[in-house]
């Protein structure tokens, strides 16, 4: 009985060395998702720019965005922390004390009060304010 499992065991083994079956194995494993014309595929937040002297060349150029997140006000300054993306990848993070006018890029501090900080940015208003407890909310302890 043994040799006789141990055979078919073998058998099977040798069977499964096919490559039908590896083949199925990869498309369950992968749920059958073939990627073509992969060149034709874009990043979310590349800008696609038509150079109108050649007609057909593409230049694609990535969008530079800066996040600015408010940490902390201490005696009429803001302390602020800078992330700057090109496209969706981290740049550069910095962190820094700014005081009323100074500029973060294109943003200016216009004002600062308890909780929040007002940024001018060219012709619209960024507010940014402080974490706070929600009112209503008791905290589990």
């Amino acid at each position: 009985m043994k040799k006789i499992i141990l055979i078919m065991g073998f058998f099977l083994f040798l069977l499964a060395q096919d490559d039908k079956y590896l083949t199925f194995v990869n498309k369950l494993v992968n749920y059958n998702f073939e990627l073509r014309n992969v060149e034709d595929r874009t990043a979310p937040f590349e800008i696609k720019i038509i150079n109108k002297s050649k007609g057909q060349n593409i230049q694609k150029l990535l969008v530079k965005k800066v996040k600015i997140d408010l940490l902390s006000i201490f005696n009429n300054q803001a302390y602020v922390k800078v992330d700057e993306y090109l496209g969706d990848q981290l740049i550069k993070t910095q962190k820094k004390w700014i005081k009323v006018g100074d500029k973060i890029y294109n943003c200016k501090l216009a004002k600062i009060t308890i909780d929040k900080a007002v940024f001018k940015c060219g012709k619209k208003a960024l507010i940014k304010s402080l974490n706070k407890k929600i009112p209503g909310f008791k905290e589990i302890k």
